[in-house]
């Protein structure tokens, strides 16, 4: 997930009380010199992955035992192994380990070959629109499918476009990576902080798409734009290998109708998970274990019991990501310390203390006033995010954001509105920490499981992401879509919820029709060559 520290913010690490926070048998301890000391560490963790002086399993495994070490060498409790042990999410770690299994069963049947050619031919060779095609699928299925998921079934075929067309990888991947946190920030279920808040908010699955849809589509259309613009020597210099486009023979094609029934089965219990309450990550495991039960009696029955257990062990030491699971475990300890210390708290309150402050210096009106208290949760949400775990700040800036829309609902019915309007109007509270919350996750290597996993998937095919490369293009995405979102947040108050929603989804309308047009325009022109050209 993300890890790093709140550390940056000096204004955060103000002196508070020593508590003892119970956490298991043991009191951490929540004064300033703890918070201070595991920001201090966090940071550390952030230079070791910035300078990449060692392996980021190992530079995160190092910080956790220093904290360890800590909190068993003096009487500074800081991190305690069983508490960080317990603070692991495993439901994260199961679904990625299981859809990473899942992952490497289809690899081997070669239908992300398959997938790569039918691409590469419905771009016609042409990287650009081969981006666009990556970027809007993308986008789609991240918000109706785990970000992480799909990133996993993504990035094969990515690495394979990419070197079908002879173009660096990365011109495919991070638009993908950044595709996959802005798609999964559109609904309920897209990214686990829009879980949090629709259950505090009473928020529903329509309330998200009604008046997430536009903003996000807006954001999808900026990013094909931007990565059109970033990487235009890339896609410029680019040429489609002479087989590309050839058709793609599948292998073992019971072993894929089997697969590919699981992954069926296993999106299903991801979509009604809801209803059957049951984890993610025990769904997954339940889809790999499935998996690679039939694929083992196939091979077995063809091949024989050897062969068959040859398979079986090769899947689950080279398909998983080891490394990628070491470090989202060693993260999750870590992160555990500035919960429970209470450094991450200290963060949602100091924001409340800052929203109060602006709005009474500035004297703001009540409409400006919440104006301005939603972007601040909007850009404090978004760099919190980018340095640490959203989930757990998101639970504490829940409690932070109830009051102040209990406050603003108090201060608008006191100007005779009525409740409905009240309510629509201080939804706007809860956007903006939905909106910062995820987006945030696009700013750093380490600011979002989708950018960890995609990277630990490339790494192993020999494609290097440096963390400063990283930063270099995921900051101005996450500055762009910020900024999107400032601007629809700002409308939604003064232009009206609904007002705003219609009008842009008009404007998304027109130029659909506009780019449509344009498309078709441009047909005759370019078979017109072939249409009068004369024999001699």
């Amino acid at each position: 997930m993300k890890a790093a520290t709140m550390a940056a913010f000096p204004v955060l690490l103000l002196p508070s009380p020593t508590l003892a926070a119970e956490a298991g048998h043991v009191a951490y301890a929540t004064g300033g010199g703890a918070q201070a000391t595991v920001g201090l560490l966090l940071v550390a963790l952030f230079g070791l992955l910035i300078a990449e002086v060692c392996h980021k399993t190992l530079a995160a495994a190092a910080v956790v035992g220093t904290m360890l070490a800590i909190s068993a060498a003096t009487p500074l409790k800081i991190m305690d192994f069983t508490t960080a042990a317990q603070a692991v999410d495993w439901n994260v770690i199961f679904l990625l380990g299981s859809m990473m299994a899942i992952v490497s069963i289809l690899i081997e049947t070669r239908v992300f070959d398959w997938l790569n050619a039918r691409m590469v031919r419905w771009a016609g060779g042409r990287p650009g629109v081969l981006a666009n095609i990556v970027i809007a699928a993308t986008a789609l299925l991240s918000a109706f499918a785990d970000n992480v998921t799909t990133v996993l079934f993504l990035a094969p075929v990515v690495s394979k476009a990419a070197k079908s067309l002879r173009l660096s990888v990365w011109a495919l991947a991070m638009p993908m990576i950044m595709a996959a946190n802005i798609g999964g920030t559109a609904t309920l279920i897209g990214d686990p902080p829009n879980v949090i808040v629709g259950v505090a908010s009473g928020l529903t699955f329509m309330d998200f798409i009604a008046f997430l849809a536009v903003p996000i589509v807006v954001m999808i259309v900026a990013l094909c734009a931007l990565s059109a613009v970033w990487y235009r020597r890339d896609l410029a210099g680019s040429h489609a290998d002479e087989a590309a486009g050839d058709e793609v023979e599948l292998r073992d094609p019971d072993v894929l109708a089997w697969t590919l029934g699981m992954v069926g089965l296993t999106f299903l219990g991801f979509f009604t998970h809801s209803l059957t309450h049951l984890p993610v990550g025990v769904i997954a495991f339940g889809g790999a274990v499935l998996a690679m039960l039939g694929r083992h009696a196939i091979l077995r029955r063809r091949l024989g019991a050897k062969a068959a257990d040859h398979a079986f062990a090769h899947c689950f030491e080279r398909g998983i990501e080891w490394l990628t699971l070491g470090f989202f475990i060693f993260l999750f300890m870590a992160i555990s310390a500035a919960e429970h210390t209470g450094l991450i708290a200290s963060a949602a309150a100091r924001l409340q203390d800052l929203v109060e402050a602006v709005s009474a210096g500035l004297g703001l009106g009540l409409q400006a006033k919440l104006v301005m208290a939603g972007l601040l949760i909007l850009l404090f949400s978004a760099v919190a995010s980018a340095v640490v775990d959203n989930i757990p700040y998101t639970i504490a800036a829940v409690t932070i954001v109830r009051v102040l829309v209990a406050g603003f609902s108090a201060e608008f019915e006191e100007t005779g509105m009525a409740a409905a309007d009240i309510g629509l109007m201080t939804d706007m509270l809860w956007w903006s920490l939905a909106l910062g919350a995820c987006l945030g996750g696009n700013g750093t290597l380490i600011g979002a499981s989708a950018n960890v996993t995609t990277v630990g998937i490339l790494e192993k095919d020999g494609h290097h992401m440096p963390f400063v490369a990283f930063l270099t293009f995921g900051l101005p995405v996450m500055a762009m879509t910020v900024l999107i979102a400032a601007v629809y947040l700002a409308c939604y108050v003064y232009v009206g919820p609904v007002r705003t929603n219609v009008t842009g989804a008009a404007a998304l309308a027109l130029l659909a029709a506009l780019a449509a047009a344009r498309h078709l325009a441009r047909r005759p022109l370019r078979s017109l060559p072939a249409t009068v050209e004369q024999p001699d």
